[in-house]
């Protein structure tokens, strides 16, 4: 059987702990950060979804490029971004410029994650990819539980600039290791003979299981949007004070890495398909149960459980994408079903939003258990090939599901 601990898997898992740490920081205090300023829920929601308009339009062409260039240029260049965007927070004066530092975060974000997942699938033994991908993620998601808690004792020490310029001390931290220590071989450029669309990854979506795939990524990340939108807010109008908030999202983390071995194996043995079914299941059952809010022992339980659901569910998604596409297009691949998770990444704060302003904060997550209902049935579609133990030897490409005959799209059978 295949090593799966590689140094340069250790190191580039390394970096995104710093990064994800960083960014675990703000991110409960983000939405407070903008409340102080004077925004209503609607300006919450857009500021927040922000990020997701950037990096919709420039995560496809950032994971092609790293399929021609190497992926190092983008974590870099992603990671740098990172630590000016956490810095610029500080200077911004009003919520106008809190949306343009919002615009140039997600920029950074289209440049790293889709370099990194497909870094670290491309040095993964194909038939412990599962394995690889979750004990890895569990580790990057180890950053996102510590963050939190540390990110309320920075806010307790120094107010609210504090969190944010350690965000951005960490991010240059990363970039310095993946700069200094990860070298990197590119076979020259295998993207030079495909169309446009399969460079970008968008003749991706012809291939039906993927197109499930984006439709269980897009249901999930509205809701991820949307508890991250008006959790805190939720929280803090019951009493939570901001110092705790981040409790709620370490316990979500917690739950999530512990589950992050056993589900890899178990990813490896059976196959994709059960994995993602099961997580989207547990998932929504949380998100019944948050919009009926809650003191703060209640809040950190849903959030447990909701830590469970995806904790089952992220890791096999990933690898699914990457099972169905040829290593020169995976970072396109790649690129494009985080986008359409950014779709609804950007949708969940802002409709929600306006459904809070209307409704009460209860009912976006209602809505958004139901949308996590068409997700569940979208899992039940995938095909027999997702619940399959992976083989060493990879299919070839094969012709793509529809456009011209002619022409050859790079995604595995």
């Amino acid at each position: 059987m295949s090593p799966i601990f590689r140094r340069e898997l250790i190191l580039v898992a390394l970096a995104g702990t710093i990064v994800v740490m960083g960014l675990g920081f703000i991110i409960p205090l983000f939405p407070i950060y903008i409340s102080q300023k004077g925004a209503s829920n609607f300006e919450l929601g857009l500021i927040v979804s922000g990020f997701t308009i950037s990096q919709f339009l420039v995560q496809p062409f950032f994971g092609g490029l790293s399929d021609r260039w190497g992926r190092k240029p983008f974590m870099v260049g992603g990671m740098a971004c990172y630590g000016l965007v956490a810095f610029l927070y500080v200077l911004a004066d009003d919520l106008y410029q809190v949306f343009l530092v919002r615009l140039l975060h997600g920029v950074g974000a289209g440049m790293i994650w889709p370099a990194l997942s497909a870094f670290i699938i491309d040095q993964s033994p194909e038939e412990r990819r599962g394995e690889t991908i979750s004990l890895l993620s569990g580790v990057e998601m180890l950053g996102f539980a510590v963050g939190p808690l540390l990110g309320g004792m920075l806010y307790s020490l120094g107010g609210m600039n504090l969190p944010f310029l350690s965000c951005s001390a960490l991010a240059l931290v990363a970039m310095a290791l993946i700069w200094g220590l990860i070298q990197e071989k590119t076979s020259g450029s295998k993207t030079g003979q495909l169309s446009w669309g399969e460079r970008y990854g968008f003749s991706s979506f012809r291939v039906p299981d993927i197109r499930l795939l984006c439709l269980i990524g897009f249901g999930e990340a509205f809701v991820w949007g949307t508890i991250i939108t008006l959790l805190p807010v939720m929280a803090s109008r019951v009493g939570v004070p901001p110092g705790k908030i981040g409790w709620l999202f370490s316990s979500y983390f917690i739950v999530y890495i512990l589950l992050q071995g056993p589900v890899g194996k178990w990813s490896d043995r059976q196959g994709r398909k059960k994995p993602i079914l099961l997580g989207m299941s547990i998932y929504t059952l949380a998100v019944i149960l948050l919009s009926q809010g809650g003191t703060l022992l209640h809040l950190m339980v849903v959030l447990a459980i909701a830590g469970a659901g995806l904790g089952i569910y992220s890791p096999s998604v990933r690898v699914a994408i990457a099972d169905l596409s040829s290593e020169e297009v995976r970072g396109a691949s790649l690129g494009f079903f985080f986008t359409t998770r950014m779709i609804g990444f950007f949708l969940g704060p802002n409709v929600s939003g306006i459904m809070a302003d209307r409704f009460g904060q209860g009912f976006p997550f209602l809505v958004g258990a139901a949308g996590l209902g068409l997700g569940i049935w979208a899992s039940t579609s995938l095909s027999s090939g997702l619940s399959r133990r992976r083989l060493q030897s990879p299919a070839p490409p094969v012709r793509a599901a529809a456009g011209d005959p002619k022409e050859f799209h790079h995604l595995k059978s």
